[in-house]
């Protein structure tokens, strides 16, 4: 699988609507900051974005991921996926932040293109 790139300014909304998600159904679940911490890992997240992403306001974080790519929008997608699904409840109000997201930054209308929808 390739690795997407992203610029430390597009980590840092990775970061902050991640973190959006893992509070979203207002409960942490160790899973899914085991997760968070595999992803920051694997996209090199270093101390010093992740701080600025913690303190970015969730709708600047989506304003940052409506400029991306579409392929960094849909890794983006993917890596919201990975933590919703590492606490094995897909919780209402996670699917629902998803969808939200999706809908605001174009995920949704790029997904449905790909499947010839």
């Amino acid at each position: 699988m390739e690795m997407i790139a992203f610029n430390e300014t597009q980590k840092a909304a990775i970061v902050s609507l991640l973190i959006e998600m893992i509070n979203a159904d207002a409960q942490v679940d160790p899973n899914e900051c085991v997760e968070f911490d595999s992803i920051c890992v694997e996209y090199g997240i270093c101390e010093d974005t992740f701080r600025l992403g913690r303190s970015l306001d969730s709708m600047v974080a989506i304003d940052i991921m409506k400029r991306m790519t579409d392929y960094q929008k849909i890794k983006t997608a993917q890596l919201l996926i990975r933590v919703i699904d590492a606490d094995s409840n897909d919780d209402d109000r996670e699917i629902q932040l998803f969808n939200i997201i999706c809908k605001a930054t174009g995920v949704d209308i790029l997904v449905n293109t790909m499947l010839g929808e």
